[in-house]
């Protein structure tokens, strides 16, 4: 049969010529119309979007403008659901990886095998920098082991390029892979995918386990169409877990829902207390081209690189060339969501090849830097919530070798979001020595 087809959910020119044949041949797969109707919307069956029939018609059809960079989809296409192909037999996998668990982690991972053991799903709240990724190590081979398929999807791609590599030389022996919008991979059936959120709109009742990674971040946890997209991709008696560092009350709704908390981080060190620094003015004077005083006393005084966070690209790029000018002597670079040489500088950033990244949220969750330190420039703009700030604020001390790190935020004036990020972390650290 077409390995390369099977648990895929596709318009029919989303599916290779030589394989069309396929679709009139084998009654099991499933044509269905692409969208569905009630009085005032219009519905997509690939994404669960409800469209309002006024502002998606098209030639005389409808569209649906949800799922448009998916490629478009139409009330006169068809989605061909494409059935899993049985596995005859289980084959032991083997975990590479020749670390050791915490006693906190290993009691999770259990927990987490045992949710799956008895088909039930689990959430895992557990601080940055807990070593969540190393708790899946069992699951992940106790679940290939079994003959069954197992996906991580996450809503960011950055998290994604951080975690193949690693699940790559932990399953040495394993086919693993890896979707997103500009992946040079192509799904080839493998049992283990790690992808983003949106990518699970191709899948269809695929998943024996689907894990959600950073399940409370943008889009995914405001988004009814990737949740109803992750559990149609999800076999009907499946389970998903889900991974978060900064819990959301949408994310605790599910039914026969098993739950772990890990405060402590995987080397015991505390989650660094973010520091406030008051600066009149701040952005007004950015635009200005003037750099806070304070903000360069406090990257003087570090001998470690830094993470400048901005709210937005258009700051970004006025302050980059300032920065550039004022600390000649170092490496500068700039990443957002639309940068071609993200991947570059990431890898740059990674390898301690750059003394100062300044970077949009695109950064904030899911990537691990040795020895760094932050700092959130107009940490009071409405772009920062208590997740993003928490977040970000994880991204130091995440190195066994450097478990410490400053973290700044630079505002002109204290919100309750930034009070309420920095109580978070408290009581986290408090929560780690009892």
């Amino acid at each position: 049969m077409y390995k390369t087809l099977q648990g895929r959910q596709l318009l029919k020119q989303e599916i290779p010529h030589p394989l069309r044949k396929y679709l009139k041949k084998d009654n099991s797969i499933k044509k269905v119309k692409a969208m569905t109707y009630d009085k005032k919307n219009i519905i997509c069956r690939r994404c669960g979007h409800v469209n309002d029939q006024d502002s998606c018609q098209i030639n005389g059809g409808f569209y649906c403008d949800y799922c448009l960079n998916m490629g478009r989809i139409t009330s006169e296409n068809y989605l061909y659901r494409i059935p899993k192909i049985p596995q005859k037999k289980s084959q032991k996998t083997h975990c590479f990886w020749q670390g050791e668990l915490t006693k906190q982690q290993a009691c999770i991972s259990q927990e987490i095998l045992d949710s799956y053991r008895r088909k039930r799903h689990h959430f895992v709240h557990a601080v940055t920098g807990a070593g969540k990724t190393e708790m899946l190590f069992p699951l992940i081979e106790q679940v290939l082991t079994d003959g069954k398929v197992i996906g991580i999807a996450t809503p960011r791609i950055d998290v994604c390029l951080e975690l193949y590599p690693r699940m790559k030389e932990a399953f040495q022996d394993t086919e693993i892979n890896l979707l997103y919008g500009h992946s040079s991979q192509t799904y080839n059936g493998a049992s283990f995918i790690i992808c983003t959120t949106h990518q699970l709109m191709r899948f269809y009742r695929y998943f024996d386990v689907l894990v959600i990674d950073e399940a409370d971040a943008f889009p995914y946890v405001h988004s009814d169409e990737l949740q109803y997209v992750a559990k149609q991709s999800l076999e009907k008696k499946g389970c998903f877990v889900f991974l978060t560092a900064t819990s959301n009350p949408r994310l605790e709704n599910y039914s026969n829902t098993e739950k772990s908390i890990l405060a402590k981080r995987f080397h015991g060190q505390d989650l660094p207390v973010p520091k406030t620094i008051y600066c009149r003015n701040l952005a007004t004077n950015l635009r200005k081209g003037k750099l806070p005083q304070k903000m360069r006393i406090e990257i003087e005084a570090s001998d470690q690189s830094y993470i400048l966070f901005f709210p937005d690209i258009a700051l970004m790029s006025m302050v980059y060339p300032i920065i550039k000018k004022t600390w000649q002597e170092k490496q500068v670079a700039m990443v957002h969501a639309s940068s071609r040489d993200r991947e570059k500088v990431v890898k740059q950033m990674r390898e301690g090849e750059i003394d100062l990244l300044l970077s949009t949220t695109i950064l904030e969750r899911g990537v691990t830097f040795k020895n760094i330190s932050v700092m959130v420039v107009c940490a009071d703009h409405r772009v920062f919530n208590r997740a993003s700030l928490v977040q970000i604020s994880g991204r130091v001390g995440r190195s066994i070798d450097y478990p410490s790190g400053n973290v700044i935020f630079l505002h002109e004036g204290k919100n309750q979001t930034i009070m309420s990020a920095i109580k978070e972390i408290k009581h986290m650290n408090k929560e780690a020595k009892r």
